[in-house]
């Protein structure tokens, strides 16, 4: 079985167990295997405030959004404005 396939079919199994404790035997094995990842993906102050700009120009209308099969032409085009 490919890596793949069985890490599917683990996750499809995980969805089954309803009893705690049994999720937490394998939440403890997880993260002895696997540990959380730290901050290295959490966004900046500065990135975020950015973010919270761009959210206020889209929700004033003063930014133009665009749907996701608009974006990808776009992307592919060659975006200008």
């Amino acid at each position: 079985m490919d890596i793949a396939r069985k890490k599917l079919d683990l996750m499809q199994r995980l969805m089954l167990i309803w009893d705690e404790a049994a999720l937490n035997r394998v939440a403890k094995v997880i993260e002895k295997e696997a540990p959380e990842v730290g901050d290295e993906d959490d966004f900046t102050d500065e990135e975020i405030a950015e973010l919270d700009r761009r959210r206020a120009r889209h929700l004033s209308g003063e930014s133009k959004s665009y749907t996701q099969k608009e974006a990808m032409r776009l992307a592919r085009e060659g975006f200008k404005r």
